[in-house]
């Protein structure tokens, strides 16, 4: 019998990142087990915690748990190591990890009380037949109960159901005929869709060869990755679809990673038209009671897929055999806060620990997984030609520095005008694409040049025409647009740059027939808002769709015959160095959404330098061309994929205080540099943050690079303990970034 267990209790500090060993009491013995949440004592307080393991002996007194909760065992042994890995190679908190993993919320079954027949349908037909007519009402609560035994009604909801009151539901209770009783109501996130039943389609010749690929690898049982490059429109989700299939047929279970939530509902309809009921569904859109119920769909074996953006990919499957990350490429599978984990690089892992194969989709590869086909680590499937083998569309790039010379100073060239004009009249679709939401982009005093900035960020503030605001997109601080220059009184406030809602307002100028509509944080932020937008434009009830990255990948709308880009400049211009990548990426996959049906599609792009690779490359839709390229200079200038990146960031209110550590780390790093003779190792800074202040704290960073990483991350702890040893981190925050995807 089990008389001690470890436990992780969920304080995300460094001083207790370590397992604490509790007594368990008799009463408790029986509900020992890895995952399940404790209560314990923690000096002068009562606190949560997760058992991570089991003690049979001890030699030192230990306190005992106070609580074993007996409703779920919230990891496994898997998800443990899973979670002990993740600590390791991003460097956090256990605990942070384990609450990664762990569904967020109170986590609550809910339950309603309702209407049950007292006895069996036999004997409650009795009754009513003995009731001879008298007091009709209640006979027809009776035969309705009789009639729907498995309907899960309240005493209000039954009552409106035969028109009569809740009174004579009372009588009925009170004569013993009914009853009440607790019934758990599980929250469908699905339940309001309608899925179109699908069946497996006749794969290309592409596909067949992809699929037998895929399914060779499933048979070996053995954790593998695969990268499955297909351009925009080649069917890769129909090789993903007959994937599923064979690893159902083998028993197993699946997980499927989308990007952006604005996919999820195409994607689950196409999974759910699929596989029905053995799909569930875990995104951040959801209700905390949602994703609980979710989870417990999972977690109790009751389904073999499950749906979601980032964090599906701790989803309780037992029997995991496949995972499959759409998008591979997108950044959005990189964590902001901590853990800063990378779906990819996790799924990775927990294949290797569950024997699964881990399966790679995108047109636009990251430089790095493209570079592990290269080497060996992964093996590399290519989908080459569109389905029916549609041609991809005709891109044509125009430099609006000749628009302006010209004489045109809208936001649309004169050849995008006429062929949204030309798509209109033929009863076809449009999107029009920019990567910022708002108004305009800030707002300057022409008069001593001025510019309306956030009090408590290093950023200008959007401005926003409905409602008409001064906005931060880092903190959401917001004030009133001026009518004077706060810096010198003017009244010569001008509005600069173009944001999504300008477009919107633009185009509608333009086009007063056409029905237009925006997609962007700010029009979807309320729940089923993706769902609304894109089943109409799907429906042909939008002419022009606006928006941002959101609209740029994933979609299929097979009336989408035009895809305009207003600037392909925005991503350039970041101090990052996977800005060309990222350019290059995002116009590729914008131009993928049109000429997806049967008709011949087109794409604008604007752009103020044209004779960037990225932009001449994406145009001719010449991904290797990119690669051999980029990788060069990759090569040369020590990024990855040939190193890899630590960015350490501090912060604090205080400027001085968050300089003044930042170079004692960087003397600390350079001293324990010397020390393990750390040639192969550049350390970049301390400087200032590109984004100098987020939120009222001032931010700076010091980047370490190099080809080994545990060596790396050794020397990061070394010199962060050592700077603890020597001063007080108590107020400036300390933010490791192991594979950082941005400088910002």
């Amino acid at each position: 019998m089990c008389k001690y267990v470890a436990v992780m209790v969920d304080l995300p500090v460094e001083q207790v990142d370590k397992p604490f060993t509790y007594k368990v009491p008799d009463r408790f013995q029986k509900d020992v087990e890895i995952g399940r949440r404790v209560i314990v004592p923690f000096g002068r307080r009562k606190i949560e915690g997760y058992i991570i393991d089991i003690v049979e002996e001890v030699d030192f007194d230990t306190k005992d748990v106070i609580n074993i909760f007996t409703s779920f065992q919230f990891f496994n042994q898997e998800l443990l190591d899973l979670a002990k890995w993740i600590s390791e190679y991003y460097q956090c908190y256990l605990i942070s990890a384990l609450k990664a993993i762990v569904p967020s919320g109170k986590n609550k079954i809910k339950t309603k009380r309702v209407i049950k027949l007292a006895q069996s349908i036999a004997q409650s037909k009795e009754i009513i037949n003995e009731m001879n007519g008298r007091a009709y009402k209640q006979i027809e609560v009776l035969s309705y109960l009789v009639e729907n035994p498995n309907l899960l009604l309240t005493s209000t909801e039954l009552a409106q159901k035969v028109d009569t009151t809740p009174s004579t539901i009372r009588a009925l209770v009170d004569k013993g005929f009914i009853l009440y009783q607790e019934e758990e109501v599980r929250r469908n996130p699905c339940s309001h869709l309608n899925f179109k039943t699908t069946k497996a389609l006749s794969p290309t010749e592409d596909q067949e060869i992809a699929i037998k690929e895929v399914s060779n690898s499933l048979a070996e049982e053995k954790s593998s990755t695969i990268l499955l490059k297909g351009v925009t429109g080649s069917g890769k989700t129909e090789v993903y679809l007959q994937a599923i299939a064979k690893v159902l047929e083998a028993g197993k279970e699946t997980i499927v990673l989308v990007p952006e939530i604005s996919l999820t509902p195409q994607t689950i309809s196409r999974f759910k038209g699929r596989f029905g009921n053995q799909v569930a569904v875990l995104h951040s859109q959801l209700s905390t009671g949602e994703r609980f119920d979710e989870w417990r769909r999972i977690k109790e074996c009751n389904v073999k897929i499950v749906v979601g953006a980032r964090s599906a990919v701790f989803a309780p499957f037992n029997n995991l055999g496949l995972i499959i990350i759409d998008e591979e490429h997108e950044s959005s599978y990189k964590q902001d806060d901590h853990p800063k984990y990378h779906a990819r690089e996790v799924a990775i892992k927990r294949a290797e620990l569950s024997d699964a194969l881990v399966l790679l989709g995108t047109a636009t590869p990251s430089l790095e997984s493209y570079h592990r086909t290269q080497i060996g680590e992964y093996k590399l499937i290519e989908l080459p030609n569109r389905v029916d083998d549609r041609p991809l569309p005709e891109v044509e790039i125009i430099d609006l520095r000749e628009e302006l010379k010209s004489g045109n100073k809208t936001m649309f060239s004169e050849l995008l005008q006429e062929e949204l004009k030309d798509r209109l009249a033929k009863g076809e679709q449009s999107m029009i694409f920019l990567n910022r939401r708002g108004f305009s982009t800030f707002v300057q005093c022409r008069e001593c040049g001025h510019v309306m900035e956030c009090n408590d960020c290093d950023v200008s503030l959007t401005y926003h025409a409905n409602p008409t605001i001064l906005q931060c997109h880092y903190c959401d601080y917001k004030e009133d647009v001026p009518n004077t220059c706060p810096n010198c009184g003017s009244i010569y406030i001008k509005y600069f740059g173009v944001g999504t809602q300008k477009v919107e307002e633009s185009l509608k100028e333009l086009y007063p027939e056409a029905t237009i509509a925006r997609m962007d944080v700010d029009t979807t932020r309320r729940k089923g808002a993706y769902q609304r937008i894109l089943s109409s434009f799907k429906q042909g009830e939008i002419d022009i769709l606006v928006g941002t990255q959101m609209i740029a990948k994933g979609h299929d709308f097979a009336n989408v015959t035009l895809v305009g880009v207003i600037t392909a400049d925005t991503a350039l211009n970041l101090p990052d160095f996977r800005a060309g990548e990222r350019t290059f990426q995002l116009l590729t996959q914008v131009a993928g959404r049109t000429g997806r049906g049967d008709k011949e599609g087109k794409v604008i792009i604007q752009s103020y330098t044209p004779e960037h690779y990225s932009i001449q490359l994406a145009q001719e839709h010449d991904y290797k061309s990119f690669y051999q390229l980029e990788i060069g200079t990759r090569e040369i200038a020590l990024y990855p994929p040939f190193t890899h990146l630590i960015n350490i960031t501090m912060s604090n209110e205080d400027e001085d205080k968050v300089i003044k550590l930042s170079n004692q780390l960087g003397e600390i790093l350079s001293a324990e540099m010397n020390k393990i003779d750390g040639e192969d190792i550049i350390l970049l800074g301390p400087v200032q943050a590109p984004l100098a202040k987020v939120r009222g704290q001032y931010r700076w960073q010091l980047l370490l690079k190099g080809k080994d990483l545990n060596q790396l991350r050794f020397l990061t702890s070394q010199a962060l303990t050592e700077l603890k040893d020597l001063s007080t981190l108590k107020s400036v925050r300390v933010s490791v970034d192991v594979d950082p995807l941005g400088m910002l």
